[in-house]
């Protein structure tokens, strides 16, 4: 569950770039939706549980923005109409991605990595939980009204 959430935080992230960056060419959007699905899937499986287990935080984001550059390059040669600067639109997607990685790989390194009870992730059920206490005396007023008349 907890690379669920990692792999939507990432598609969200991803997907806002592509969308934002290569939406201005009127591509179409399934082509975008799994342009972003691609990036992401490869992305997280290589940069995020590979490279940053091994090397750390920048090697993994400069290895997210050459395999980005390289999957967008492609990608659009594959999908997308010819009149696009499919290089300068590679370049500048990549370079977002890369920045948004950086901040993800703190959130990967706290999250999917820790089995500490600080790396909580929304939805998945802790054995920690509190108990909620109840008491025989429910209005603090009533019960010193009784106090001072007796």
């Amino acid at each position: 569950m907890k690379h669920l959430w990692a792999l939507l935080i990432k598609l969200a992230a991803v997907g806002t770039v592509v969308l934002s960056i290569y939406g201005i060419f009127n591509a179409d959007l399934f082509t975008l939706v799994m342009m972003s699905l691609v990036i992401t899937l490869v992305s997280y499986v290589i940069g995020d549980m590979f490279i940053l287990r091994r090397m750390g935080n920048f090697a993994a984001s400069l290895g997210d923005f050459v395999l980005s550059f390289g999957l967008l390059w492609v990608m659009s040669f594959l999908f997308i109409d010819a009149n696009v600067n499919r290089l300068s639109a590679s370049l500048i997607s990549a370079f977002s991605i890369a920045v948004i990685e950086a901040i993800f790989h703190m959130y990967v390194k706290k999250h999917i990595f820790s089995d500490s009870a600080d790396s909580y992730i929304p939805s998945v059920t802790r054995r920690d939980r509190f108990a909620t206490e109840f008491s025989e005396e429910l209005d603090v007023r009533n019960e010193n009204q009784n106090k001072n008349d007796q």
